[in-house]
């Protein structure tokens, strides 16, 4: 039981087919939260490092390599297993990435995952009830690993290195959660032609009371779509087929990005 709601779970994380999407104005003076504690998250323009329970991950546009401790990986004391997975993305229909230097359909490429489920339980609005069918299990933590190829709207074949990480924490005191996206298209030259970096944060005090969330983006890739998630799950912040919080978000630009 505890195996097949894992599954359950991991298959409304992360990757969502085409659907439609729209423009959203940045909201500089968006309120901020800390996030879920865990994870740390060092980033420069073509590096990123993050450090949570268990895992290192490395991402450059040289490739993205990720160090599991299995003893140490979430809690093990819960009880319930890591559980890993690898999505083949060649020919699937997928929402398209919108940056700003191009727009990549992706063509070949893998989507591993690997995480644990820290409990059962329900995250406080706005997550939506939606949502919590899909997705019964608090995340603590989940990597996700992407690579693969895409086409730009010239037909020039570019390649992708994202990772997708969520670090969740349910307490007494209440819920938190980080959820970064980060990535890098590079041409056959290796330059950037793209960037994404969206860090999605919530924090909720007891039984979800006084919730504050929001996105910060440094990148040059970001869209808006509607989630399958029910009623509330609308206008949420994605970046291809990727989202960051499964309902909208506030996007606060920090200054020199």
């Amino acid at each position: 039981m505890r195996i097949t709601v894992t599954l359950l779970a991991a298959l409304a994380v992360g990757l969502l087919p085409a659907s439609t999407a729209h423009a959203q104005p940045d909201a500089p003076d968006s309120p901020g939260a800390p996030g879920a504690p865990g994870l740390k998250i060092k980033e420069s323009r073509f590096h990123v490092k993050a450090t949570g329970p268990g895992f290192v991950l490395k991402l450059s546009p040289r490739g993205l390599d990720v160090r599991i401790d299995e003893e140490r990986f979430g809690d093990p004391a819960t009880g319930n297993p890591i559980v890993r997975q690898t999505i083949d993305l060649t020919g699937r229909t997928l929402r398209p990435f919108e940056c700003e230097n191009g727009t990549y359909t992706i063509k070949t490429g893998t989507f591993e995952r690997t995480y644990r489920i820290s409990q059962l339980a329900k995250r406080p609005l706005p997550y939506t009830e939606g949502f919590a069918t899909g997705s019964p299990g608090v995340f603590t933590p989940f990597v996700g690993e992407i690579e693969g190829t895409a086409t730009d709207a010239d037909g020039r074949t570019v390649r992708f290195l994202i990772s997708d990480l969520v670090q969740e924490v349910l307490t007494e005191d209440g819920f938190s959660a980080t959820a970064p996206i980060h990535g890098f298209f590079v041409d056959e030259r290796g330059r950037v032609r793209d960037r994404i970096s969206l860090v999605g944060r919530f924090n909720a005090g007891p039984d979800g009371r006084n919730a504050v969330h929001g996105i910060e983006d440094r990148g040059t890739c970001r869209q808006i779509a509607d989630l399958p998630f029910g009623p509330g799950s609308e206008r949420a912040v994605v970046t291809g087929p990727f989202f960051v919080l499964p309902f909208s978000s506030p996007v606060t630009v920090p200054r020199g990005h």
